[in-house]
């Protein structure tokens, strides 16, 4: 059986990059690995205890980020199994596009899909762009969703679009900075 690696971020684009990962599971009958990877700030490390920031007890970085992930990864997870898709979640630690393409790897993927913001100018200068890193140095063939602005989206457009972070991720960055 194939294995598409589906690499997601937490904006409000992710149903988008999920909707077309369930198509492309289906059409090549391809086992789903659901990735995100986590990119924490390079002076707090992993094993650092922090105050969660919806309270309770000082946990690590790593547990605090890793259950965040999977929280979030759950409903994308049981979307895809309620399509009838075999599908698993993975959470990894490390710079984004190298974290990607080290899972697609060691999972032995056929296929990465992912979601880019589309960033141009500045803003790709700026944040980069993980999807072209991605694309660059895969092994295996790149399936790239180009994400569509909504309304309702917070950011101005997909090309500024930082809300890949969810409120823990962020609150581990603010750490780092004090």
């Amino acid at each position: 059986m194939s294995l598409i690696l589906v690499p997601l971020d937490f904006s409000d684009c992710a149903p988008n990059v999920m909707a077309e990962a369930v198509r492309f599971g289906r059409a090549f009958c391809a086992r789903l690995v659901l990735l995100h990877a986590s990119d924490p700030p390079r002076g707090l490390p992993l094993t650092a205890t922090v105050q969660p920031p919806t309270g309770g007890p000082p946990r690590t970085v790593s547990s605090l980020l890793r259950d965040d992930a999977e929280a979030h990864l759950a409903p994308l997870l049981a979307q895809a199994r309620a399509e009838g898709l075999r599908a698993d979640a993975l959470v990894v630690f490390g710079r984004t596009a190298q974290a990607i393409l080290d899972a697609a790897h060691d999972e032995g993927a056929s296929m990465i899909l992912m979601g880019t913001h589309g960033r141009t100018g500045l803003a790709r200068v700026t944040m980069g762009s993980v999807a072209e890193e991605v694309i660059r140095h895969a092994e295996v063939p790149v399936v790239v969703v180009r994400t569509k602005h909504h309304p309702g989206c917070a950011a101005r457009s997909c090309a500024s679009c930082e809300l890949g972070r969810s409120e823990v991720e962020q609150a581990i960055a603010a750490e780092d900075v004090g």
